[in-house]
């Protein structure tokens, strides 16, 4: 069939149109300009001037059409312009998503479609067709590269016009699918997590692209004792350490054990960040908003499912109860910092249920 594969210059999606052509696939390589970025920047970037050049290359190897479109307006106002405004909130946010819902699989899957064409990429997730009809999504193969905590977000009309060629593969097949086809991508090193933050960080770019440095305020215990001053909102995520007093008092005051303290809170309306000790960054129940089901509708109340809260954690059992437009979890286990911002992706073993948007209170 033809299919349009999403090239962003890295080795995976490289793998992915050699595993297409492979199979005997009309395919079609798209990459999307995203900034006006010069050449030549820091290396582990992706969406690069240079992986243009790079992805280029690749269709040249496997002798497929290649083409770029101009996505840049596009994702400052659906991916930068959102980030900045969740951290100035006090949130942390995940740019992967929003670019994943508007970019790939909004903008560029129409674009596909509009070719008669499925839309391929190197996502490592995977697609499964049930016996009644129903799309399903899975984690990848290879655990250390699974990516399907940032695809929730996908349903049924999508996930029958994509395909995640390596997302039965581990990362070192990948390479070696690139390999075996000569493409200049095979020895790529890994990309940073956040393409439109040129240095990793993140807090600047927050403060840069504000146009003016967020004010510092108070740090407070959760009894209200003032022990510090931080830096700005945008510099602290629940769960943080650094950047923090080293330590503080059981109860408060000057007395008593010392123990390290962690961030437990982010209060924007007061400019305050709540520090306390680990115990108070773990939750059994918190609630996400915003909340999409793989399947169509929410699981039942009684179903036990994994939640997980972070790309790299775990995850943790729990039973979840829909609620307005999200869904309240309740964990069998004290979860470590939900971040506001972050998302809560469901699990029903390596099958992604759905998620949410994970909120504050």
């Amino acid at each position: 069939m033809r299919v349009v594969v999403a090239m962003s210059g890295g080795v995976d999606s490289s793998a992915a149109a050699a595993l297409l052509v492979e199979q005997g696939h009309e395919v079609i390589g798209i990459s999307l300009r995203l900034s006006r970025a010069e050449a030549g920047r820091a290396p582990g970037r992706c969406c690069s001037p240079d992986d243009l050049d790079d992805a280029r290359a690749v269709a040249d190897r496997l002798g497929i059409p290649f083409y770029v479109f101009e996505a840049t307006e596009l994702f400052s106002r659906a991916v930068v312009e959102p980030f900045v405004g969740s951290y100035l909130a006090g949130e942390t946010p995940i740019p992967c998503l929003a670019c994943n819902r508007e970019v790939k699989f909004g903008h560029l899957l129409a674009r596909a479609e509009a070719l008669g064409a499925a839309l391929a990429t190197g996502h490592y997730a995977r697609i499964v067709r049930g016996a009644d009809g129903r799309y399903r999504l899975h984690r990848g193969v290879d655990a250390s590269r699974d990516q399907s905590y940032f695809l929730y977000q996908l349903g049924q009309r999508e996930l029958s016009r994509l395909l995640f060629p390596v997302g039965g593969l581990t990362k070192a097949q990948s390479r070696e699918v690139a390999r075996r086809a000569g493409l200049p991508t095979a020895e790529k090193p890994e990309s940073q997590d956040i393409c439109f933050v040129p240095d990793g960080d993140a807090a600047g770019f927050v403060a840069r692209a504000a146009g003016a440095a967020p004010a510092p305020g108070p740090i407070v215990t959760e009894a209200g004792e003032v022990i510090g001053e931080h830096e700005g909102l945008h510099a602290y995520t629940v769960g943080q350490r650094k950047g923090l007093p080293a330590a503080t008092a059981v109860g408060g005051g000057t007395r008593g054990h010392k123990l390290p303290i962690y961030v437990s809170e982010i209060r924007p309306e007061t400019n305050e960040i709540v520090v306390g000790p680990a115990s108070a960054v773990e939750r059994t129940t918190f609630a996400a908003r915003g909340a999409r089901w793989v399947g169509g509708a929410p699981p039942r109340e009684d179903e036990v499912l994994t939640v997980r809260v972070r790309h790299r954690h775990a995850g943790t059992p729990c039973t979840v109860r829909a609620a307005g437009d999200g869904f309240v979890v309740t964990a069998l286990a004290p979860v470590r910092a939900p971040a506001p911002g972050q998302s809560a992706v469901l699990y029903r073993g390596d099958e992604v249920v759905g998620g949410g948007v994970i909120t504050r209170g």
